[in-house]
């Protein structure tokens, strides 16, 4: 291996490395706001940071003090050539593992029962739209000797392709009186199945099917219009049939009075 490929690893590495210490400085700093996740773009301007949130308007601040301040730390911390902050609104935050996972070690914090905060995420993953959903709970919970407990709901693929790209997961920490309990979330999303494959073959069968039937259905609109128009064209010279019935009545009417 030459010394250039060494350098040019090493430089990926570093940069891996520094966008991680970033991204956990960024869980810490923003645990309130329901930190969401972030993305880094490096060039030659400057950096640009977008931060995926629950709630921005806390990130902001008023008036934006809260960014200014977010922007002069990381670029004092990690020599941060010119950052830009963008923040963006989380639309639904239910499918989110990270914030889901920071959701129940905030609510296990206050003093909620973990089976209560656990269920009652579930319920609210599954109800945002979520195939399945699958929620781990580890540490010393009902007694001094660590254990497990583990909620689904749903369908979560475990394994292969399809589990790569449809589940999502995160992990997160919380130090009670008990001790240190971890959380796991996984999220199966939808929208994430990739289509079907159709032949090309199949797919101009179709379109052939579909020519003929279009081209019956214009034939008998064009033969629906012209006998309207036959219709229209002779309605004129006949009289309706209650019309004459009212005629021949008046008839008979004349008739009798004369005779009497």
């Amino acid at each position: 291996m030459s010394s250039a490929t060494i350098t040019t690893t090493r430089k990926v590495m570093n940069k891996f490395s520094r966008n991680s210490e970033i991204d956990e400085f960024l869980e810490q700093q923003l645990r309130d706001s329901g930190y969401g996740g972030v993305d880094i773009m490096t060039s030659p301007v400057g950096t640009r940071i977008t931060l995926y949130v629950q709630r921005p308007g806390l990130v902001i601040g008023r008036r934006g003090m809260g960014i200014r301040d977010l922007t002069e730390k990381m670029e004092k911390k990690f020599n941060l050539p010119n950052p830009q902050i963008s923040v963006v609104e989380e639309t639904t935050p239910e499918l989110n593992p990270r914030i889901m996972a920071n959701r129940i070690a905030q609510t296990v914090q206050r003093g909620t029962a973990f089976r209560r905060a656990a269920i009652w995420t579930l319920n609210s993953m599954m109800n945002a739209g979520a195939m399945g959903a699958e929620i781990v709970i580890a540490g010393k919970l009902r007694s001094e000797r660590a254990h497990f407990e583990k909620y689904v709901a749903g369908v979560v693929p475990k394994s292969g392709d399809t589990a790569d790209k449809m589940v999502r997961h995160a992990t997160t920490d919380v130090l009670l009186k008990m001790g240190l309990y971890g959380v796991q979330v996984k999220i199966a999303i939808k929208n994430a199945i990739p289509p079907d494959i159709e032949l090309k073959e199949k797919l101009e069968a179709k379109a052939q099917t579909a020519e003929p039937t279009e081209q019956g259905t214009q034939s008998v609109s064009q033969g629906a219009a012209e006998q309207a128009q036959m219709i229209s064209q002779s309605a004129p010279n006949e009289t309706p049939r209650s019309s004459r019935r009212q005629f021949s009545s008046k008839k008979e009417e004349k008739v009798t009075n004369e005779t009497t």
